[in-house]
């Protein structure tokens, strides 16, 4: 079963219509034309997934936007297993090594953002612990497309307004192992879901 998951995997990365087709819905751009890309397309990437993802982070810092959704002493002892906010700016560097090596196994998820990546980094540094009426804290590791793409649909308006803020203006979740793209968007408050097939 590992086999074959890991094969279609293989031919979804493979197939460069597939790669234009993520390309285009990330950074929203219209089908036909070829428009310049705005800077405003984020990842954010769990290192805990794949030990190969800290190392290439660390490369990518050198000339790219890698923000640790941690601070402090927490960013320091579990800087290999962190969540990562990661700017993918206008060129296809970030987006290919996440294409290439960890599109479809649960890597991360996306978002379009006109903030800066200080202000976004606040903003979601915020959504990484949540509190239980036993006053307990817990880690809520809404950056896992799986969680993702199961809450949002079922949050209520203050819920949404929390996922939000006016830092995000909208979520993108890989689902079904990468072969499509969920878009989640706010219109007043209500949630407006759209799927985008990224798979042949």
């Amino acid at each position: 079963m590992a086999d074959s998951i890991t094969a279609s995997f293989d031919a979804l990365r493979r197939d460069p219509a597939a790669r234009e087709r993520a390309i285009r819905v990330l950074w929203n751009l219209p089908a036909q034309a070829a428009p310049p890309r705005q800077a405003y397309l984020h990842a954010i990437i769990d290192t805990a997934r794949d030990e190969r993802i800290y190392p290439a982070l660390r490369r990518l810092a050198a000339t790219e936007d890698v923000v640790c959704l941690y601070q402090g002493e927490a960013a320091r002892e579990l800087a290999s297993v962190a969540p990562y906010l990661v700017s993918l700016g206008i060129s296809d560097r970030v987006f290919d090594w996440l294409w290439h090596e960890g599109w479809g196994d649960h890597w991360g998820i996306f978002v379009w953002s006109l903030v800066s990546v200080s202000t976004l980094r606040d903003h979601f540094r915020r959504l990484t612990t949540v509190q239980t009426e036993d006053n307990r804290r817990l880690l809520f590791r809404f950056y896992d497309p799986r969680v993702l793409g199961v809450f949002l649909p079922t949050c209520d308006a203050g819920q949404l307004k929390a996922m939000f803020g006016t830092a995000v203006s909208r979520f993108l979740v890989p689902a079904q192992d990468g072969a499509r793209l969920d878009a989640f968007h706010l219109e007043g408050a209500a949630l407006v879901t759209a799927t985008h097939a990224i798979a042949g």
